[in-house]
């Protein structure tokens, strides 16, 4: 294999690897926001519950008590939080499996059907997962690119996207 070679296929796998370690953290970070929300509607279940048995609650609290257990029951129920994040989890583990497949066959010990085989398992993952939440995203790569060291690559998101890229799919801008 030539240096030309060489160096298109180790663009081609660095490449590869980055939007696998994507997709992985993308996957961890939407498991642990629906498992956050599914713990909370339980810890409001368990909350309301004990209150509504409590002496000192009085009746026109019970109502609002029961109103939030049911909203967020319903809500756990009908958005399927705890499916939703063992659906995320499973990804993230099938991304994080393929990325240590590459991983294992070294830097230069592949050849391009291996970066062929490799594409075509995280294309299958890829048609696998739900819509992506662009605000999300960027946020994903800018922790890569951090840790990376690539401080310049870092975009910069506005706090109120940050703060709903979990429930709103924004599309983030680039200043220039």
């Amino acid at each position: 294999m030539d240096n030309a070679e060489l160096e298109y296929l180790t663009k081609l796998r660095y490449e590869l690897l980055y939007r696998i370690q994507l997709s992985a953290l993308y996957h961890q970070k939407r498991e642990r926001f629906f498992d956050l929300l599914d713990k909370l509607t339980k810890a409001v279940a368990i909350f309301g519950g004990s209150a509504a048995l409590s002496k000192l609650t009085t009746p026109d609290a019970l109502v609002y008590i029961a109103s939030a257990i049911t909203a967020t029951s319903t809500a756990s129920l009908v958005f399927g939080l705890s499916d939703r994040s063992k659906r995320h989890s499973e990804l993230a583990r099938n991304f994080r499996t393929l990325e240590s497949k590459i991983v294992s066959k070294g830097e230069r010990d592949y050849v391009e059907a291996d970066l062929s085989q490799w594409t075509a398992e995280e294309r299958g993952l890829e048609a696998l997962e739900p819509p992506a939440l662009g605000a999300l995203v960027v946020s994903c790569q800018n922790e890569l690119a951090a840790a990376g060291g690539r401080l310049e690559m870092v975009i910069a998101i506005p706090l109120w996207q940050r703060l709903t890229m979990n429930f709103v799919d924004w599309n983030v801008r680039v200043a220039h």
